[in-house]
């Protein structure tokens, strides 16, 4: 299976359904159900003081100190991609997006490629496991 590594906390927003796009500065053909994997590396003091008192975040996550590191934790469908630029301009094609709270958790500027998730699901245990960059293979079991 697919499976791509992200920086807590947006893993955990991704597979709790709350970060529907994610963007890169790269695009990929494909299409279909990726398991995501929260990254070994943990927030700076300061990233993790800006999480703690901005409202969005706050919303989903009380700490990031108490989430999953290097670990499989859920999984979600990748159905399209975007350049953020058409995407920004087209924003109202998307209304059932929370807008304000998405441009609050990723960069959106110019020449990046936006990545619409769907189907969120958060695994009830993470299943620790080195991760990669890229969109990388998992044959393990779930």
């Amino acid at each position: 299976m697919k499976v791509l590594s992200l920086l807590q906390p947006w893993a955990t927003l991704v597979v709790i359904g709350a970060k529907k796009i994610e963007c890169r500065t790269w695009k990929t053909d494909y299409r279909g159900i990726i398991i995501i994997h929260a990254s070994g590396k943990k927030p700076k003091k300061s990233e993790q003081v800006f999480f703690e008192e901005d409202p969005f975040y706050r919303k989903y996550i009380e700490s990031a100190e108490y989430l999953p590191y290097g670990a499989l934790i859920g999984k979600v469908e990748l159905l399209n991609i975007y350049r953020t630029e058409w995407l920004l301009q087209n924003r109202d094609a998307m209304p059932f997006y929370k807008w304000e709270q998405e441009l609050a958790f990723d960069d959106f500027s110019p020449k990046r490629y936006a990545w619409q998730l769907d189907n969120a699901e958060k695994f009830d245990y993470p299943l620790p496991i080195k991760g990669s960059l890229g969109l990388w293979e998992y044959n393990g079991l779930l």
